[in-house]
C-alpha cells in the first residue's frame, strides 16, 4: 500500500471534478477519455486535463493495448491503494489535508445517499446483500491500530481479486463494483 506523504498529490483530489472523474473512472474503467466524457456531461479536453494532473502523480494509468487506433486513449484508476500520512508540519500541507479530507467525506457521503435514493431499482438479492452498520468501541490508541491493520487485512483478499479482474477484464457477468467506506476514531467523552 502506497503512503502518500506528498500533498501535492492530494491536492489532485480538493477538486470536485477530479474527485467524481476517479470515483467514475475507478467503477467503469478502463475506459476512453471520450466515454469519461460523455458520462461526466463535459467536454473531453477537459476531461484529459484531469486526467493528466492525476496521472503526473500515479493515480491513473494508461492502457495502450485496448486502443483501436492512435487517436484513442483508455485509462484506468491505478489499483495499488494508498493511505494518507497526516501528520504535516507546514500549514498549507495541513491546510491540503484538511480540504482533501473534506471533499473525500462530502463524495462518501453522497455516494450513499445516491444508494439510499436508488437502491429499490437493484435486483432483490443485491438489496439484500448490500450492508452497513456503525459500531460505538471503547478502544486503546494501539488497540485501534490493531483494529486498522485487521481491517485492512481483511480487505487485501478482496482489493487483490479485484485488481486482477479490472487488469485481465474478466469477471463474472453478475459483477458490480462495490463502495465500502468506513471511519474509526476517537472522539471526546
Amino acid at each position: 500500500m502506497r503512503q502518500i506523504d506528498d500533498p501535492d498529490v492530494l491536492k489532485v483530489f480538493t477538486s470536485r471534478f477530479r474527485m467524481k472523474l476517479f470515483s467514475l473512472l475507478f467503477r467503469i474503467g478502463p475506459v476512453t477519455v471520450s466515454e469519461l466524457a460523455r458520462r461526466m456531461n463535459a467536454d473531453p479536453g477537459q476531461v484529459s486535463y484531469h486526467l493528466r494532473q492525476m496521472q503526473k502523480h500515479g493515480l491513473i494509468e494508461d492502457v495502450p493495448e485496448l486502443a483501436r487506433d492512435s487517436r484513442e486513449r483508455w485509462v484506468r484508476a491505478a489499483m495499488g491503494g494508498w493511505a494518507l500520512v497526516r501528520d504535516f508540519e507546514a500549514p498549507e500541507a495541513r491546510a491540503v489535508v484538511q480540504a482533501w479530507t473534506s471533499q473525500w467525506v462530502i463524495d462518501q457521503f453522497e455516494r450513499l445517499r445516491d444508494f439510499q435514493r436508488t437502491h429499490m431499482t437493484l435486483p432483490e438479492d443485491w438489496r439484500h446483500a448490500a450492508f452497513g452498520g456503525s459500531h460505538h468501541l471503547r478502544l486503546t490508541k494501539d488497540e485501534l491500530a490493531q483494529l486498522a491493520d485487521q481491517l485492512y487485512a481483511v480487505l487485501q483478499p478482496w482489493r487483490e481479486l479485484t485488481k486482477s479482474r479490472v487488469e485481465s477484464s474478466e469477471a463474472p457477468p453478475d459483477t458490480r463494483p462495490i463502495f465500502i467506506f468506513y471511519h474509526a476514531f476517537p472522539e471526546e467523552p
